[in-house]
């Protein structure tokens, strides 16, 4: 279980999981056990000390759990040696590696490294080719950055990104969100993507507000930017993106617009659904083998865990977001799904396989 100041991640997600496996026992005579092992912020080697107690002293049959891909790329191997399959659930902080990966390693996620660079792309191509990334320290450090500059230059290469980073003083605490205001002002860019989440994101948009930088420069973000604020009265448009892997409606993207505000029930409903149809079609206990061509439809559509080709059949719209600062009353509208890229794509690859920084727990595990 992931530990999260944000979001109520591992409750969120082992209730989820819960609601998926549901049924399982009664209609199959089969005992379910969960096994829940803490892993504070989700670093390599709190991970990895809980896998070595859920193979070696639980003798777990499956492993599953929020971990990011960063700590994925570094543990694959240790799934492989004990032939035990683990089902990793994250947003897509980090970009997956599928040369690191091997079969008994399946991912589910919404695959934000995806929908940050359609969103750049689509950003240029309906804005202008300067945007400018608004960001605290912890946020920058993962692969948005990097996916929305290549996002823009897929669209133009003369596109720009500069950066306005909030310090965080003494690296503890909030982010001096204010100091990038000014550095907005100053910029005047076609779009803003903000990467703020939490109290932060709140104290950001109440910023944005106040200086009326709302009704001048459009704002892009993840879902988690979606915060109350003080709007002083006045309304916001927010442009944000969510996944599926099918065609969305208006109703569908108002639907999976709220799931992706938080969107760890909805992993462990879809683990619990993969993990209950393997076990129900497994005949001869290799439930790796029944997990790579398991099929679980769900309100995202049909899921595909495959990590060698994740992201490939996935699909982006963009959501239009407008309220006056209570997040509970936010009105959406489906703008358009957009071009996205795909893990095999020569930028994926060549981003790979240079040597890169930054954090190894998932985004909002702080």
């Amino acid at each position: 279980m992931t530990n999260s100041t944000i979001l109520p991640m591992a409750a969120s997600f082992n209730s989820g999981l819960k609601h998926g496996l549901n049924g399982l026992s009664a209609e199959h005579d089969i005992e379910v056990e969960i096994v829940p092992e803490f892993i504070g912020q989700g670093s390599t080697v709190q991970v990895e000390s809980a896998v070595n107690k859920l193979i070696g002293f639980n003798d777990s049959n499956i492993i599953t759990g929020i971990i990011s891909n960063s700590v994925t790329k570094e543990l694959a191997d240790k799934f492989a040696k004990h032939k035990r399959p683990v089902i990793i659930n994250n947003i897509g902080e980090h970009l997956p590696n599928p040369g690191a990966s091997n079969d008994y390693v399946f991912l589910n996620s919404i695959h934000s490294w995806q929908q940050v660079w359609s969103m750049g792309k689509w950003a240029v191509e309906t804005f202008g080719k300067k945007g400018m990334l608004a960001s605290g320290l912890y946020d920058s450090g993962y692969s948005f950055p990097i996916m929305l500059q290549k996002g823009m230059e897929a669209a133009d290469d003369d596109a720009s990104l500069p950066f306005a980073v909030a310090p965080v003083p003494r690296y503890k605490g909030l982010a001096d969100v204010a100091s990038v205001i000014p550095q907005l002002i100053e910029q005047n860019p076609d779009f803003v993507f903000a990467t703020f989440c939490g109290e932060e994101a709140s104290m950001f948009l109440t910023e944005y507000v106040k200086h009326g930088l709302h009704k001048k420069i459009p704002l892009l973000g993840l879902p988690f930017l979606l915060e109350s604020f003080d709007s002083s009265g006045e309304s916001i448009d927010i442009y944000t993106t969510v996944s599926a892997y099918r065609h969305l409606s208006d109703t569908d993207a108002n639907e999976l617009g709220r799931i992706s505000l938080d969107p760890f029930r909805q992993f462990g409903i879809e683990t619990g659904l993969l993990i209950r149809n393997a076990v129900k079609s497994s005949t001869n206990g290799s439930l790796q083998k029944v997990l790579a061509n398991i099929e679980v439809d769900d309100v995202r559509g049909r899921l595909d865990i495959s990590s060698r080709t994740t992201g490939n059949k996935n699909k982006v719209f963009v959501i239009k977001n407008s309220y006056t600062g209570n997040k509970e009353e936010i009105s959406t509208q489906l703008v358009d799904e957009i071009k996205t890229i795909g893990i095999d794509d020569k930028v994926i690859e060549e981003i790979n396989s240079q040597p890169s920084s930054g954090w190894f727990n998932p985004y909002l595990s702080i």
